[in-house]
């Protein structure tokens, strides 16, 4: 993905649509970010890392970002933060996941990228033909790209220990009455003395209970599986659209106007990009530079991604 400079014509037609006066060259404002002024469907980001795993540097500044920016969708725009990880990435962060597996509880689904087939178990010719080739085995090779969602709500601390492998993406959505839970009927005294209370987050497992009911993953379901329905992933809770830059350009109306039903704003890290997504439906301009300019104010710097 490119940084274009928006065009004249199409920078007066986007400055009547928002209602500025005169056309406005953002690109200053927006840097780190880069945003692709020629998609006029809805509004894209993207940012440049050097490799991933990320460098520590890079890493904290997105972080710090990251955290501002969900902040402030939630305060502005009433949009919650949702997390998933890659199934094919937690080898890379294997003893992270396994230790973290009982705090952010991970319930697994799927994840699709547009258009394509989802791959099902290796077949006995596959595995045949394996065996005969003398090849090293890579179970990633042989399984559907599952995803896994956090139902616990503790999203810079999930980021703090996945983000920088390539494999978190991030939905904000507007908040689902469903997954609201009444309080426990415990009084301060009862949890004080109680040794479940001090042992666990009862609150939490009791939050990610309800998380369950989440409207969204029946909405995934029907948008994102077709062809799917009556198979063996028929009874998977949810599925993911994995996104790069160039689905936002190439992928047809029908299949683009799905995205935006189920979230408002997406973000990945996109290792075919070279960098971390972040699409909106809505233009997110004003927003983005009043938070990078308070950055540059605190002193944060994006480090350089060559």
């Amino acid at each position: 993905m490119t940084n274009h400079t928006q065009p004249a014509a199409e920078g007066l037609a986007v400055a009547r649509k928002t209602g500025r006066l005169t056309p406005a060259d953002t690109s200053a404002q927006l840097a780190p970010w880069r945003r692709a002024h020629q998609l006029t469907r809805c509004s894209l980001y993207w940012i440049p890392v050097k490799a991933f795993p990320m460098p520590l540097t890079q890493k904290t500044w997105l972080l710090r970002f990251l955290d501002r920016l969900a902040s402030t969708l939630l305060e502005e725009f009433q949009l919650r933060r949702e997390i998933f990880l890659q199934y094919k990435t937690v080898v890379e962060v294997a003893e992270a996941f396994q230790r973290t597996s009982l705090e952010f509880m991970p319930n697994l689904g799927l994840s699709r990228r547009p258009g394509a087939a989802v791959r099902g178990p290796a077949t006995v010719e596959e595995l045949k033909e394996f065996k005969e080739s003398g090849k090293e085995f890579n179970l990633n090779d042989y399984v559907p790209d599952y995803c896994y969602w956090f139902l616990k709500k503790s999203g810079a601390k999930q980021l703090e220990t996945f983000w920088g492998h390539g494999g978190i993406s991030m939905i904000f959505i507007k908040p689902d009455p469903a997954t609201s839970p009444p309080p426990l009927p415990f009084s301060a005294a009862f949890r004080e003395k109680s040794r479940i209370f001090k042992a666990m987050d009862v609150d939490g497992i009791w939050e990610s209970a309800f998380a369950l009911s989440d409207g969204f993953q029946a909405k995934s379901k029907e948008l994102f599986g077709a062809g799917l329905e009556n198979g063996p992933y028929s009874g998977i809770r949810f599925i993911l659209p994995v996104l790069q830059s160039s689905d936002f350009f190439i992928q047809p109306e029908p299949e683009f106007a799905k995205w935006f039903q189920v979230f408002d704003l997406y973000i990945r890290e996109s290792p075919e990009d070279a960098g971390v997504l972040l699409a909106s439906k809505s233009d997110l301009d004003e927003t983005l530079i009043a938070l990078l300019e308070k950055m540059r104010e605190d002193g944060l710097a994006y480090p350089d991604a060559r």
